[in-house]
């Protein structure tokens, strides 16, 4: 019997990489940058050389700091200083920040899963992923919130799951893990033994709306 709920954040409640999309073509825009990609191609070098990024700093290749500045400099080719590059992807940042949105369907879910315990576990830096919860309006429905910083490690990582099941005082078998991501979320989840749902928004049927069938 599913008694909590553990939830990724980005692209399971939060339109994230329709942000990211957003953000770069604007940075883009902003600082004359890669005119000669179209926005397709912009978009989907940024995300590819982000996920590959996000892969090292999960086997402790690369700092948060460094992903932050290769993805800049191998996005576009850069061959700037630290210096420069850090104010580029602060820029971006703030770029990206004006595009978070929820899903449609992410506040009936909220409302109709009210009953359960929940949990967001999210690889996001603590910061961004408050900021972002508190702007989009989702931090006073999940008092719980779970990052790397707080408890040393990433997903997929077994050590972030069974903190937040120990946060919310609940077993594996009687969790159930939202999250898209099949090698972060739904793999290392399903290893330690807790319910799953894979969400794909380019599927009918799997969207975080279509739990609520389960529950």
């Amino acid at each position: 019997m599913i008694t909590a709920l553990l939830l990724d954040l980005d692209d399971t409640l939060i339109d994230d990489k329709g942000a990211m999309a957003s953000g770069i073509l604007s940075l883009r825009a902003k600082h004359c940058l890669a005119q000669g990609m179209n926005d397709a191609e912009l978009s989907e070098r940024w995300d590819s050389i982000g996920r590959a990024l996000w892969r090292q700093l999960d086997l402790g290749e690369v700092s948060f700091e460094e992903q932050r500045r290769l993805r800049i400099k191998n996005t576009f080719a850069l061959d700037l200083s630290d210096k420069a590059i850090d104010s580029l992807f602060a820029d971006y940042l703030h770029c990206y920040e004006q595009h978070w949105r929820s899903y449609t369907y992410t506040e009936q879910f909220i409302r109709e899963s009210a009953h359960l315990p929940r949990a967001i576990i999210t690889n996001g830096h603590r910061p961004q992923a408050h900021k972002k919860m508190a702007a989009l309006g989702l931090n006073k429905h999940f008092p719980t919130v779970v990052t790397p910083d707080d408890c040393g490690a990433r997903k997929p990582n077994p050590e972030i799951f069974l903190h937040t099941l120990k946060l919310l005082g609940v077993a594996p078998e009687n969790a159930l893990m939202i999250g898209d991501n099949l090698e972060a979320d739904i793999e290392p989840a399903k290893a330690l033994g807790i319910n799953v749902f894979h969400v794909d928004h380019t599927k009918q049927g799997r969207t975080v709306f279509d739990v609520l069938a389960q529950l």
